[in-house]
């Protein structure tokens, strides 16, 4: 019995002396603490150059290893997704501890992303931003409104757009835009010049004159060589006809079986069907005919006369003796 508690004494000291020397078999203890952060205020993060360009200042990492610098460890160097790229990739520390490395921006302005991580380190990875801008004026393209159509004296619904970008479609902001009517009777809403916004698209509105037709917006701009042409049509309101059981009904001047009404040549009537299954069908075959495809249920038919002249009608569902209308062509 008393060998027996001198040997749990004797172990219980050499438990205590091994935890005191921080464990048994040479190291089970948390090891040197290792970090990476950026280094010092030079170290290349936060600027901004032109897309596609190499950033003037190198990216520049330091790892300390319990506080001291630390050579010999290996960073890795890489970039986001479309933020161009880095070289070398790979960077060993030197004796200050520091590894550097040099960034392409990509070809998309706005913010990009590079990264330098190390395996088992505080801090990583470490994270750089540069700002990239557009490159000089290169292309000048429509955006949108071309080929609209509007009726007479209302203004067209998209406004006519340009854009002003580099070689890689970067819009370039603050760029003047000058516009000019070539043909046509349409006016330029708020003067004749437009500066482009921050997605490099300058944008003027329009308003159809009171003659129908056709008409040319050009858009210039002294930060890129050619024209922009842009064509436009101003059509008369339509005629409206509504249809139902069992009438045709003029909706300006209120006349029934028949429905009277007076167009000019190239302006558009239209049969709105609000109630019942019906058809619009000419009578005769002068100066030309037309037919609605089908019968019509709740929907429109639209027909627009290019000759003058007189044109009788009727549905071809419940004949001229329920419904019948007429529409008088003027020039």
């Amino acid at each position: 019995m008393r060998s027996s508690l001198k040997w749990a004494a004797g172990w219980a000291a050499a438990a205590g002396l091994i935890a005191a020397c921080g464990g048994g078999g040479g190291g089970g203890g948390s090891g040197p603490s290792v970090t990476i952060a950026k280094a010092g205020a030079a170290n290349g993060d936060a600027q901004t150059a032109v897309v596609a360009s190499v950033l003037p200042v190198l990216l520049r990492v330091i790892v300390l290893e319990d506080g001291a610098p630390k050579a010999g460890a290996t960073v890795t160097w890489s970039t986001a997704a479309l933020a161009g790229s880095v070289a070398p990739t790979s960077a060993v520390t030197d004796a200050a501890g520091e590894a550097t490395t040099q960034w392409t921006l990509g070809q998309g302005a706005g913010a990009q992303i590079a990264r330098a991580a190390l395996a088992s380190a505080s801090g990583s990875p470490v994270t750089f931003n540069a700002t990239g801008t557009p490159g000089p004026a290169s292309a000048f393209t429509k955006s949108a409104g071309d080929g609209q159509t509007t009726v007479v004296s209302t203004a067209f619904t998209d406004p006519l757009s340009a854009k002003v970008a580099d070689q890689f479609g970067n819009g370039i902001a603050g760029v003047t835009v000058t516009w000019a009517v070539q043909s046509g009777t349409v006016t330029l809403n708020g003067g004749t010049t437009s500066i482009t916004n921050s997605q490099g698209i300058a944008t003027k509105t329009v308003t159809a004159g009171a003659t129908p037709g056709d008409a040319v917006v050009r858009a210039t701009t002294t930060a890129v060589a050619g024209n922009l042409d842009f064509a436009l049509t101003a059509t008369l309101a339509p005629v409206g006809v509504s249809v139902g059981n069992f009438f045709f009904h003029s909706v300006k001047n209120a006349t029934e079986d028949p429905a009277i009404d007076t167009a000019k040549v190239g302006q558009p009537v239209v049969w709105t069907v609000s109630s019942g299954t019906h058809t619009v069908r000419s009578l005769g075959s002068f100066p030309f005919t037309f037919t609605s495809s089908g019968n019509l249920t709740a929907t429109s038919y639209q027909v627009i006369f290019s000759a003058t002249g007189t044109y009788q009608y009727d549905c071809a569902i419940h004949t001229a003796i329920e419904m019948s209308g007429r529409v008088e062509v003027i020039p």
